[in-house]
């Protein structure tokens, strides 16, 4: 089997790479009604669970295990997460990751996974 799979997942973690690469200065400012609510936050979950769905079904096409797709994706996902938050803590200007975001990550992590698996757990 070849390694095509893992396009769409790739592509999206490349998306996500270039959207936390932007400088803060570049971002605008939430209202403060929309402050309040954290729009940001559901932005994370939007971003990381595609990604973890999409890892999962890539590593589902290759191997055809599920728990192994579910697992795999999960720890890829939250790796990546992690490593995002720190690349805009140390590394991206005027970017501050911290653990909150990094909580949300790992939530649409978890909500991607879990869509995957419900909509591929019976159809092993």
């Amino acid at each position: 089997m070849t390694k095509k799979h893992h396009i769409p997942a790739l592509l999206w973690a490349g998306m996500i790479l270039l959207i936390i690469g932007i400088p803060g200065s570049y971002i605008p400012k939430p209202h403060k009604f929309l402050e309040i609510i954290s729009p940001d936050k559901i932005i994370h979950l939007i971003m990381f669970g595609p990604l973890s769905f999409l890892t999962a079904r890539g590593i589902w096409k290759q191997h055809q295990n599920l728990k192994n797709a579910v697992l795999s994706s999960l720890s890829l996902g939250i790796i990546y997460a992690i490593t995002t938050e720190l690349l805009q803590f140390f590394v991206i200007p005027g970017r501050n990751g911290n653990i909150y975001d990094a909580l949300a990550d790992c939530i649409g992590v978890l909500i991607g996974v879990y869509v995957f698996y419900k909509t591929r757990g019976n159809k092993v």
